[in-house]
């Protein structure tokens, strides 16, 4: 795949590149003999200048007019939309899903940027009979992303931060440097003033500490695993700085028996399997009702034999790698604790070596005779297994989809409304579906999770403005 590989290589800081003597080499998941580009990695003292480039700008950027920070992000849109093939090819080659999904993940990202542009370009101000209720920026946003959305989940922060007058600076996954820093490029094109936006590299154990310990922060918006926000949370402490996660997750799809089935099935493998299921809101668990038990798993088998795994750039692959080595152990890991602990492997469980893969490739991963006790039932996998139970009642499909710490997604697939409402009334889960994926969303309602899924203001829909604001009352008897 030929792809137009991004220019600069580090940091945007107060308008410039900046280059460190720190250097990695970023290798393609599919492909490991290939290297993509040699990148520079921030200091902790770019990290404290990033900080304070975007606290110098901000007063400035939040008495510019809302009509003039709208016309500069409509803007940067309309550039993703042009640059939407190379985006894509980027994607997958520093991320290694298929470049279907990397092509709808900037799909989304367009969808959700522009939402957010027209809802906030009327709703930053309400009239209230003689009284007046203004949205006003909190000041500097620290917004650290993952790897698995590194485009989306970006913009979907990103866009009402700054619309809502807050400057920025953005700490990416490491792994996912190239797409940012593909953004940056972008943004410096439409010429967004100095220090309004900044981009730091690196690892988060090494800048993260110098990004949060100034007084001038004032949110951290994070996405990613729920034991890295954990320690993020810490390290922000009692400081008057406001926090917003939205974490991991451990979620359930149920099929019932009266359930149509090739449909569940469909959704099963869309919500376990898409993106090497290395998504927040995909399943690890299927809970399954013992009636049609053995004809859902004729027909998951099946599907799940079909998927190809392989390069995603190749429009004939359906899963494409995981995304680095520590993601292939672990799910090497997560198998053997789970066999050891009375699991069956149904099909997959290993890793896939063979001449034309040569990456970090695991086999779709179905595990049955999984059980409550069992420790992976519970557990965020962020891969591609999905643990199978075996139900004959409501209680104890609710039991199983509602077991562990996280409540982000769920999924009840039946044709009884009075069964749907039961499940969705006892779910703890703060995203719930009736016959549809686990990850479907919609990028008006608000995106969080319960439980240590998610802390503080939601993202999305209305949320975001909330989460990027502070509310400023007026009362006037000026009669």
């Amino acid at each position: 795949m030929k792809t137009e590989i991004v220019n600069q290589s580090s940091s945007y800081i107060n308008g410039q590149w900046s280059a460190t003597d720190e250097k990695i080499i970023l290798q393609n998941p599919a492909n490991l003999s290939t290297n993509i580009k040699e990148i520079y990695f921030a200091s902790p003292q770019n990290a404290k200048k990033s900080i304070l480039s975007a606290d110098d700008a901000f007063t400035k950027w939040k008495s510019t007019s809302i009509d003039y920070r709208i016309s500069l992000l409509k803007d940067l849109m309309s550039s993703l939309k042009k640059n939407k093939k190379s985006l894509s090819q980027l994607i997958t080659l520093e991320n290694g899903k298929t470049i279907k999904e990397s092509t709808g993940e900037v799909d989304a990202a367009i969808l959700e940027g522009n939402y957010q542009i027209e809802f906030l370009m009327h709703n930053l101000y309400e009239s209230i009979e003689n009284n007046k209720l203004y949205y006003e920026p909190l000041g500097v946003a620290l917004l650290i992303t993952p790897w698995n959305f590194p485009l989306s989940t970006v913009i979907r922060k990103m866009i009402p931060a700054l619309i809502c007058g807050n400057t920025i600076v953005l700490k990416p996954s490491e792994f996912s440097s190239l797409t940012s820093i593909f953004l940056f490029e972008l943004i410096d094109n439409i010429s967004l003033p100095n220090g309004v936006a900044n981009l730091v590299l690196g690892e988060g154990s090494i800048v993260g500490p110098s990004l949060m310990e100034s007084s001038a922060l004032k949110i951290v918006s994070f996405t990613g695993s729920t034991d890295t926000g954990e320690l993020i949370q810490n390290e922000i402490g009692s400081n008057d700085i406001r926090y917003q996660a939205e974490m991991g997750g451990s979620n359930a799809l149920v099929i019932w028996d009266d359930a149509e089935i090739e449909k569940a099935v469909e959704a099963t493998v869309a919500s376990g399997m898409a993106c090497a299921g290395q998504w927040c809101t995909g399943i690890s668990k299927l809970v399954i009702h013992e009636n049609i038990y053995d004809n859902v798993m004729r027909s998951l088998i099946k599907a799940v034999k079909n998927i190809n795994v392989g390069d995603g750039s190749f429009t004939t692959t359906d899963m494409g790698p995981l995304n680095n080595l520590p993601q292939l152990n672990k799910m090497k890991n997560y198998v053997e604790r789970a066999v050891e602990q009375g699991a069956e492997v149904i099909i997959g469980g290993e890793s896939i070596k063979s001449d034309n893969k040569d990456g970090y490739f695991f086999s779709p991963t179905l595990l049955s005779n999984v059980n409550d006790r069992m420790e992976i039932a519970s557990e965020e996998i962020f891969g591609p297994i999905i643990n199978i139970f075996k139900t004959k009642d409501i209680e104890s499909a609710i039991s199983f989809s509602n077991l562990g710490k996280y409540g982000l997604s769920f999924s009840i697939y039946t044709a009884d409304n009075k069964i749907a409402e039961t499940f969705i009334k006892e779910i703890d889960a703060s995203l719930c579906h009736v016959n549809l994926p686990t990850p479907y969303r919609d990028v008006a309602m608000p995106f969080s999770g319960w439980k240590q899924s998610g802390k503080g203001i939601p993202e999305s829909g209305r949320f975001a403005r909330d989460a990027f604001t502070k509310p400023k009352v007026v009362y006037s008897d000026n009669s």
